[in-house]
């Protein structure tokens, strides 16, 4: 049992927020991290809701139940369920989707993504490895044909000190999945690939980009495998340029553009290098109709909120002056330690300090695969915005 600290077990009833904190713990008695769902309970003994410890994270226990009884022996199946039914009903335009998004799913400490013939797992807390087994029954119900792909988390890992290597639970493969999204044909590294190989997430603003971009120049920042761009020359565009860092993913990008002959080739631009130093002197200082400015998090951690809005201050400073006048910016934050409201401050501060007049056109988030619970703020990650500059 988690016993809280005085005064804690009220603060947690009010707020049913999912996580609770270390410094909220008051003791533990006998309790495994790898024995499943344990019981936290107020100084008193009297147990308030379930959820997986952690012995060594920040998040002392990742709450699934609320209740005094222990949750039905099948809760994990039911959930699974409820979560499959939801995406069923979504109508995406893609045969990739998260099919579990950790607690806007109330299955914390999980993330299952389905990539075509392949079910991809990522337990991140070791109370659900312990139960992988039960996990993959019930995908396997759900998507009978599939491949189950365990990717494992090494953060995670370490820290919750997990057991499972990545690879495949049942069936098998190449560590690759072709999916597709809005028509067109995407190749997926599930074993080497970032997350769980693709940014799922932001399927629904790659689809946007694909409305506005005929006649545009496009430039894709922070491109990974440049599904952006794809989807931009599919939509019309005159020209789609990806900034990324990364050669693997840009070879990759090459591999998906030429699943796709109908794109013309000579539209499509990759380039090896950093954002930053591509919009401050690269090509010419050319301009573009239409930016997408997705870069990863500068903030992992609440310690890294001042540098991060700084760096998303200048990055969105220096896009705005490589964009031609009336052009059009999709600007992303996917740092949870950022809120909406500090990330719109740093737009307006870019814009001050680029001189250039912006309107708000469109707020932009993850797709609606991706849930977040109402009492988890901390799961709305991912925030933007489309801009245009005058």
């Amino acid at each position: 049992m988690i016993v809280l600290k005085a005064g804690r077990a009220e603060a947690l009833a009010a707020r049913r927020h999912p996580w609770v904190y270390s410094g909220a713990v008051e003791r533990v008695e006998g309790e495994d991290p790898g024995a499943g769902l344990v019981p936290v309970a107020d100084p008193e003994g009297r147990v308030l809701a379930w959820g997986f410890y952690s012995p060594s994270s920040l998040i002392a226990v990742r709450l699934a139940a609320w209740g005094q009884e222990a949750p039905p022996v099948d809760w994990l199946e039911r959930r699974l369920a409820q979560a499959a039914e939801l995406r069923r009903g979504l109508s995406l335009d893609s045969d990739a989707f998260r099919l579990v998004n950790a607690e806007g799913d109330y299955l914390p400490g999980l993330v299952v993504d389905v990539y075509r013939g392949t079910t991809v797992v990522r337990p991140l807390v070791r109370g659900l490895e312990a139960v992988m087994e039960r996990v993959t029954a019930a995908l396997t119900g759900h998507f009978p044909g599939n491949a189950i792909f365990l990717k494992r988390d090494e953060k995670a890992a370490r820290l919750e000190r997990l057991e499972l290597a990545t690879g495949y639970l049942r069936g098998g493969g190449d560590g690759r999945q072709r999916i597709r999204e809005g028509g067109l044909e995407l190749e997926v590294d599930l074993e080497r690939g970032q997350k769980t190989g693709f940014y799922l997430d932001q399927r629904e603003s790659r689809l946007l980009v694909r409305r506005l971009a005929a006649g545009r120049r496009v430039l894709n920042l922070f491109a990974y495998t440049g599904a952006f761009a794809l989807q931009a020359v599919a939509g019309g565009a005159l020209v789609a340029v990806s900034v990324e860092s990364s050669r693997a993913a840009l070879e990759l990008g090459r591999v998906c553009a030429g699943l796709n002959p109908e794109l013309p080739a000579e539209r499509l631009a990759w380039i090896e290098g950093d954002a930053f130093q591509y919009l401050a002197g690269g090509a010419g200082g050319e301009l573009f109709d239409l930016t997408v400015v997705d870069p990863p998090p500068f903030a992992r951690r609440r310690s890294d909120l001042p540098g991060a809005l700084k760096a998303y201050t200048e990055l969105n400073r220096l896009a705005l002056s490589r964009t031609a006048p009336g052009g059009l910016l999709l600007c992303f934050s996917c740092s949870s330690a950022v809120s909406s409201q500090q990330f719109s401050d740093a737009l307006r501060a870019a814009s001050r300090q680029a001189g250039r007049a912006v309107q708000l056109l469109q707020p932009l988030a993850a797709s609606a695969d991706h849930p977040v619970a109402l009492d988890h703020p901390e799961g709305e990650y991912l925030k933007g915005w489309l801009l245009r500059a005058l």
